[in-house]
């Protein structure tokens, strides 16, 4: 009986069905709804389901695939903090994300909030005691289960796992020599995966020395948007705001690479070829 009812079914309805069979399928792949409507601008219907199911399977193949030094691969790195002074203060949060050198984001990141003893968050200055406390953040570091050392090591093997060769990616971020100061104090180690300057070696440092204050390369949008505000000065070229601060981690990195884009696609302008001779 089945069978009948199968073969009186018209072509449209079978690629109808066949349609919604791949959208199923896509929900399984991705849940990105912005990635969606990207998609949706077929007007066949099955065409539409179908693109939007083989990109899906494309970007979820793809999206085991580690990163070497010819895709610039960029780690951002977000923390809050209890303050800016690295020898009293204490990160609290921190955000990471990868993307390749065209700023793709690989994957949706990782997040980790500290658990935080009550004397250092009792030693916040006024804003970040304000700040904190009214985004949840300074209740989530007493409530959280996660000491420094574990998420220092979640971090990293995140890091590896996206850039197995150490040192062929650069730290980025807005700022982000304030969070690196940081982290060569509580996670030497990530910093040490990152790339690095060379240092002179016939100092009396020992290596240990060397490792924990060498110079790291970064990409600090701050100083882009610094060098924008002096060298583009006329009115289309203003930097728009792009998105609002929440000062929690994860949602400041994604700021800062919209807000990249925005200097790449505005600012960065591939010059014009010259024109041919003789023509």
């Amino acid at each position: 009986m089945a069978v009948i009812v199968f073969k009186s079914l018209s072509s449209s309805v079978l690629k109808t069905m066949y349609a919604w069979w791949l959208c199923f399928n896509f929900m399984l792949l991705s849940n990105s709804s912005s990635f969606i409507l990207r998609q949706t601008l077929s007007p066949d219907p099955y065409k539409r389901c179908y693109n939007i199911y083989r990109a899906a399977s494309k970007r979820k193949m793809g999206s085991v695939r580690p990163l070497d030094a010819a895709a610039g691969p960029m780690v951002w790195i977000d923390c809050e903090m209890t303050g800016l002074n690295p020898e009293k203060d204490k990160i609290l949060e921190i955000a990471v994300l990868i993307t390749n050198g065209d700023l793709e984001i690989m994957d949706e990141g990782v997040s980790y909030v500290i658990r935080t003893e009550k004397q250092y968050l009792d030693q916040m200055d006024a804003w970040c005691t304000k700040q904190h406390g009214r985004s949840g953040l300074t209740q989530s570091c007493l409530s959280s289960p996660l000491t420094r050392d574990q998420v220092a090591k979640a971090v990293l093997d995140y890091v590896k796992k996206w850039v197995p060769y150490a040192r062929t990616a650069v730290l980025a971020g807005n700022s982000v020599h304030a969070d690196r100061s940081f982290l060569v104090k509580e996670m030497p180690e990530l910093v040490d995966w990152l790339h690095y300057r060379c240092v002179n070696l016939l100092s009396p440092l020992s290596w240990a020395d060397i490792h924990r204050i060498v110079s790291s390369r970064i990409v600090d949008v701050s100083s882009i948007k610094e060098l924008a505000r002096r060298w583009y000065k006329h009115p289309s070229q203003q930097t728009p705001r792009l998105y609002e601060s929440d000062h929690r981690a994860l949602s400041d990195i994604r700021g800062s690479i919209k807000e990249l884009r925005w200097y790449r696609q505005n600012l960065f302008v591939s010059p014009q070829p010259p024109p041919l001779s003789g023509f």
